[in-house]
């Protein structure tokens, strides 16, 4: 399947301070601004950028997949400043099981700020209601309380450690699986 299969309009979400919008190629200096921080990429798979050319080939790997896969990942931008300072979006998404896997990065100069945690319940809100996803997992590095603390305040439970589960930077590393299920409210009103 082409596309995306959700209209274009429902796939910009805005929340009380941020916009979550299609990330561009014009994203790339505010990209490289944070993707460079050793402090930023520490708990995630990728490694820091570094140059702009890296941010440049990650927004132009989007742009492909946005038009060939069922990609949903948004550009976290800051309402009153129209600037990006991170990313968030689904990925490992299974439409037969109705499931798919969040991730995300933050700018550290707006971490403590409560951002992420509006970012997160924005798409798993979009999860539930327009990919009617029944259930929506979020992984992270053991160490990094500071993610798994988003997670827990966007409604995510923990379910347990994932044993030396993803070969990152050199090592086996344990994971956190968080999850969250569709209200069985919204599961009636379905039927």
């Amino acid at each position: 399947m082409k596309g995306w299969q959700i209209p274009e309009p429902l796939l910009t979400l805005q929340t009380k301070r941020l916009v979550l919008r299609r990330l561009v190629l014009d994203d790339a200096a505010d990209l490289f601004e944070y993707a460079q921080d050793p402090l930023v990429s520490k708990y995630t798979y990728w490694t820091p950028h570094r140059s702009i050319a890296d941010s440049q080939e990650f927004l132009t790997g989007l742009a492909e997949q946005y038009e060939r896969d069922r990609l949903i990942h948004w550009g976290i931008v800051l309402a009153s400043e129209a600037k990006l300072i991170g990313t968030c979006g689904f990925v490992n998404w299974h439409p037969a099981h109705a499931r798919a896997e969040i991730g995300y990065a933050l700018a550290r100069s707006h971490w403590h700020n409560g951002y992420m945690t509006e970012a997160v319940s924005a798409a798993i809100a979009f999860g539930f209601h327009v990919m009617m996803l029944n259930r929506i997992e979020a992984m992270c590095m053991k160490e990094n309380v500071a993610s798994a603390r988003v997670l827990e305040k966007a409604g995510m439970q923990f379910e347990g450690v994932l044993r030396e589960y993803a070969f990152v930077k050199g090592a086996y590393l344990d994971l956190s699986l968080y999850a969250i299920l569709k209200p069985k409210a919204a599961n009636r009103a379905v039927l």
